[in-house]
């Protein structure tokens, strides 16, 4: 199975311990393994029960990587296990398969990338979790879920960002239908190198109730999660502010995007005092979120040498002038973006057409991964910022200063440590989808409106 990761002995351990935690098997009890690799869960499910002197429950795995699946059935010969090459997301399990007393696993992650369009189309079809730009771990959820026994019980680790994000919306709201009993956010290391901030996550097939959330500092908390399909990271984290204004920052700005990608800022950036004197007619000032944090602000001291002039139009081969011999010396890098290899960009081109006319005016710019969101102001409105970089166009009728200032009090930065993603190390990720939710004072909107009235 694609997006194969070994479970370490200790962390398989662990989720069993829970597993069984006050449900423990009794003679002919089932427990599936899907996507079970080479079998860590069993092992961890024999170790559980010889060391508790319990009756190990009759076991299916289920893996389609007839390697994985020969090292399983070499590590697990004579064991209470049947071990078959299936798919498990194909719709015969459900046919085949009674349901199972316990489920644990931990499926593969694969994003919509990493899966051919006919793939795509089947699952899209077939799984109500199969939504936007999905990964298929959440279509083990929702395929494992079918096959849980009244009373059951499941064990998942998986990334925790099927709590918020809006591609996962349909399995929470699956989820929320059954006992989530508890959420365990384990070491972001917890598999080496690949960082995934997993979570474990223990369901059972019982009515809902509250549930258990630990967190990776180790505090617990009970709550109650929402069962519509929003974003479950403010309650999970301890709550956000109360901002009950009607009126978000997606409705006071004409735009929040992140800045522009070029496909080869190595050869576009340089630094202001070192661009030759022909070539001065064709910058723009830019930042990198590295440099916000260097430099407090968006004044970087480098600039982009670009072909686009203020509207965002590339200027035409035969009028490239002095920038067209610079750029020449560099074209054999320039060719070799991919942006250029599918045939949709002239050689000197960006990676994407800048949208000049929003970029170059007065805006509030932030960084895209940061250990606690901060704002600046670009007053001049001449920064064209980088990929790394968000920007922030507030309509005409709100004022800079005050918005900036909103954005950086206590009251925002809280909603966002509730509500964005995270990055390595505990980092926030800002997005412009959580940016355009952000609750923002209702006199921003009052005089947004009264501008709209006057016009």
């Amino acid at each position: 199975m694609k997006g194969h990761v070994p479970t370490p002995d200790d962390l398989a351990d662990h989720m069993v311990a829970k597993l069984f935690d006050g449900h423990e098997p009794t003679e002919g009890d089932t427990l599936l393994y899907p996507g079970c690799g080479t079998g860590p869960f069993v092992a961890a499910v024999h170790r559980y029960c010889d060391a508790n002197d319990l009756p190990v429950p009759d076991g299916v795995g289920v893996e389609l990587d007839p390697k994985h699946l020969t090292k399983a059935r070499e590590n697990h010969a004579n064991k209470n296990v049947e071990l078959l090459e299936r798919d498990f997301l194909d719709d015969s399990i459900l046919e085949d398969f009674s349901e199972f007393d316990y489920i644990i696993a931990n499926p593969p992650y694969v994003p919509i990338e990493g899966l051919s369009e006919e793939e795509k189309e089947d699952y899209k079809a077939r799984f109500d979790t199969a939504e936007g730009r999905f990964d298929l771990f959440v279509l083990f959820y929702e395929q494992a879920l079918k096959l849980l026994a009244d009373g059951g019980r499941l064990s998942f680790i998986t990334p925790e960002k099927f709590e918020y994000t809006s591609t996962t919306a349909p399995l929470r709201r699956i989820l929320s239908t059954y006992d989530i009993e508890e959420i365990e956010h384990v070491d972001e290391d917890s598999f080496g190198d690949l960082v995934t901030f997993p979570v474990i996550t223990t369901v059972n097939n019982t009515e809902p109730t509250d549930t258990r959330i630990i967190t990776r500092e180790g505090d617990e908390r009970t709550v109650s999660l929402p069962s519509d399909g929003s974003s479950w990271a403010a309650t999970v984290r301890g709550g956000a502010p109360d901002i009950d204004s009607g009126v978000t920052l997606g409705d006071v700005c004409e735009r929040i995007s992140c800045g522009v990608a070029t496909g080869a800022d190595s050869v576009f950036v340089v630094d202001e005092d070192e661009v030759p004197p022909q070539l001065e007619e064709w910058t723009y000032p830019t930042t990198s979120g590295k440099q916000l944090r260097i430099n407090d602000g968006p004044d970087s001291g480098q600039v982009f040498i670009s072909a686009y002039d203020e509207h965002g139009s590339l200027t035409s081969e035969d009028e490239l002038g002095a920038f067209g011999d610079w750029a020449d010396l560099h074209r054999e890098r320039l060719e070799d973006r991919s942006c250029y290899k599918k045939g949709k960009r002239a050689w000197y081109a960006w990676h994407e057409n800048p949208p000049m006319e929003d970029i170059l005016q007065p805006k509030i710019v932030c960084k895209d991964i940061t250990e606690s969101p901060h704002f600046w102001r670009d007053d001049t409105g001449e920064v064209v910022p980088r990929h790394s970089v968000y920007y922030l166009i507030p309509e005409d009728s709100v004022e800079l200063d005050e918005l900036q200032e909103y954005l950086n009090g206590p009251d925002a930065s809280a909603w966002l440590e509730a509500n964005c993603q995270r990055a390595a190390n505990g980092f926030l990720r800002m997005q412009s989808t959580v940016l355009k939710q952000l609750p923002v004072p209702q006199e921003f909107g009052e005089s947004r409106q009264a501008k709209l009235t006057e016009l």
